[in-house]
């Protein structure tokens, strides 16, 4: 689909849609620049100097204007405006951006919910324990030893979804998630706590530090608090294994207790 709408074609969707056409082009308009607008404002919160000299990649910035101006959610205004600023270099001849721009555009706002609350649920978690700082990033087995719990009632809540489990296979398929489960556990009481548990990837953590504008930092992930963003609503409730979930909820189970102890 081309932005200039050929006359003939014009032609053609007069006869079909009448006036409707040009409201439908109003609108879509309208939306673009709503959205463009939008992600020209991120950038510019996530750039330290606007007058550093630097130049945004021709190819990257192309993608991200055509593919993420026609939405106006906050979540793709913060991905999309993040790797717009990571493509930035003095000859902007720097498109290596273009890998991120592809999976963020095939990833829903709900997809970028779930992958940013995960991921900044473990960015906070790895970076507050004294004991992650030698963990690397980039070593795939040794990153996926690690495991996040979350709760399922928050992430619902969060990502405004029932059926997340689809997220989650579209976050695995794309190489951004390890392994998953949803699980219930029964506490003593016989009340139950829905949580999932899952392993990062290098590739979801390099994703996260693109929103950022830190790409080049993205082995920092252990060492490194990258922040919160101020319109987007993150988990309250983790750990590394349940009884630090639960523990983050101030829920107490003498079961998990007894279980930790041993």
């Amino acid at each position: 689909m081309d932005l200039v709408t050929t006359g003939a074609a014009l032609a053609v969707g007069k006869k079909i849609f009448g006036k409707t056409l040009d409201v439908i082009s109003a609108d879509i308009a309208n939306l673009y620049q709503k959205g463009r607008d939008k992600i020209i404002e991120k950038v510019t919160s996530k750039i330290a100097n606007i007058d550093d000299g630097k130049t945004a990649n021709l190819r990257v910035t192309r993608d991200v204007f055509w593919n993420g101006s026609f939405t106006d959610e906050a979540i793709c205004a913060e991905y999309f405006g993040g790797i717009l600023a990571s493509s930035r270099s003095i000859d902007g001849k720097d498109n290596s951006g273009v890998y991120y721009v592809d999976i963020i555009k095939s990833l829903s706002s709900k997809q970028l919910l779930l992958h940013y609350a995960i991921y900044s649920s473990l960015n906070k978690i790895l970076t507050s324990n004294p004991d992650k700082i030698k963990l690397n990033p980039g070593q795939e087995n040794e990153l996926q030893k690690e495991q996040l719990f979350l709760s399922t009632n928050e992430l619902l809540k969060i990502i405004d979804d029932n059926d997340f489990g689809r997220d989650l296979h579209a976050l695995h398929a794309k190489g951004l998630i390890g392994d998953f489960q949803t699980d219930s556990h029964k506490l003593k009481n016989e009340q139950v706590v829905p949580n999932l548990k899952v392993s990062p990837k290098s590739l979801g953590i390099q994703l996260y530090a693109v929103a950022y504008n830190k790409l080049t930092e993205w082995r920092n992930f252990t060492t490194v608090n990258f922040g919160e963003f101020d319109d987007i609503e993150s988990p309250n409730f983790y750990g590394q294994n349940i009884m630090e979930l639960l523990d983050s909820a101030g829920i107490k189970d003498e079961e998990v207790q007894n279980k930790e102890e041993n």
